[in-house]
């Protein structure tokens, strides 16, 4: 029901939108207000729009304001909740290539697309199309730049406004980048928050002397590309023989919001969560024991499951084959102490 109605107001919508037609750049005063396209999806796109969105309401920058999002699946994203709830004319992804000649949109801005936009977009803006990237670039080019940062230890990262060209992802002039200490401790969902704010302030502070910027701009270094490509469920797999404690813990703080880590205990699947710190040192009697990846020890005292990696990491909670999630002390009074000694391992593949 929900979708039948979204729909309904969906179309109705977009017979408002006024599409893109191609022109050539021009060379208007600085500060004066766009017609800007958005193109985005989610919470990190979101927080730009609402900043372009309320400059709109304030007569400031923005003079119209619509939105591009690719067709519900099943549900729409939180960018076209948004455009419906604050009557934004929307268009769905992807654009037709046969236009109707139409008022023109200066500006396009992206920010978490997703998808690669055609030269003829790109040139259909007077202004061309500007990117809200969540890295210094060039690191981490590509689809998830912050859980690469945080599950590869780095210490910064930021955001980065780019000119949008065309045929590669994250490859166009630097128009401003800011950059932003990463705390040890920080999960992707809190990095993302913070660096969606910097990226909607600094998307203002653009447009809102964008040719001074514009003309500014400048290519991004050839060295030092990293690439960043979209996360799938086989990093859930933790490898004890190779991975530290470190490796561990960034790997739980980056992708903690999009599964749970992963292991086998004599074939049966275990799910970890709740990974200490790297700080934290196992019981004073094993720190020194040599023993073979997947060795299980359970500290009573601080009700935390250790695991011999390239060194030793600690658990708070444990899923095992589908049952109620269970502390350390209660793994072990329900599995691990019905085994030998021998057999207190998880499964090294």
């Amino acid at each position: 029901m929900f979708f039948r109605s979204f729909r309904t107001l969906f179309l109705k919508a977009v017979k408002n939108v006024i599409v893109l037609k191609s022109r050539t750049y021009c060379l208007d005063s600085t500060k004066k207000k766009w017609k800007i396209m958005f193109f985005g999806t989610d919470d990190f796109a979101l927080k730009s729009l609402k900043e372009l969105h309320k400059a709109m309401h304030e007569g400031r920058m923005v003079s119209e304001l619509s939105v591009v999002v690719p067709a519900p699946k099943p549900h729409p994203c939180l960018v076209a909740k948004y455009a419906m709830k604050h009557n934004l004319p929307i268009s769905v992804w992807p654009l037709p290539k046969e236009q109707p000649p139409t008022d023109c949109w200066e500006l396009g801005v992206v920010a978490s697309f997703g998808h690669l936009i055609p030269k003829r977009i790109i040139n259909s803006f007077p202004q061309g199309m500007l990117n809200i990237h969540a890295s210094i670039l060039p690191r981490w080019r590509g689809a998830a730049p912050i859980v690469h940062a945080i599950m590869n230890g780095d210490d910064e990262t930021g955001v980065t406004i780019m000119r949008i060209k065309p045929y590669h992802f994250d490859v166009g002039d630097i128009v401003q980048q800011l950059s932003l200490p990463i705390d040890p401790h920080i999960s992707a969902v809190q990095l993302t928050d913070r660096l969606a704010d910097m990226g909607a302030n600094l998307l203002v502070r653009c447009i809102s002397d964008l040719h001074y910027h514009l003309n500014r701009c400048t290519p991004q270094p050839s060295g030092g590309v990293t690439l960043a490509p979209k996360i799938d469920a086989t990093l859930s797999h933790i490898d004890w023989s190779s991975m530290n404690a470190a490796q561990i813990y960034n790997r739980w703080r980056a992708t903690r919001h999009l599964f749970k880590l992963q292991t086998f205990f004599h074939g049966n699947n275990v799910k970890l969560n709740d990974v200490e710190p790297p700080t934290t040192k196992a019981p004073t009697m094993f720190q020194d024991v040599v023993d073979r990846p997947g060795r299980i020890i359970v500290d009573r005292q601080r009700n935390l499951l250790f695991v011999r990696c390239q060194d030793w990491v600690a658990f708070r909670h444990v899923t095992l084959h589908r049952r109620p999630v269970m502390s350390a002390l209660d793994f072990f009074n329900g599995y691990l102490q019905k085994k030998a000694i021998d057999q207190h391992y998880f499964d090294v593949h």
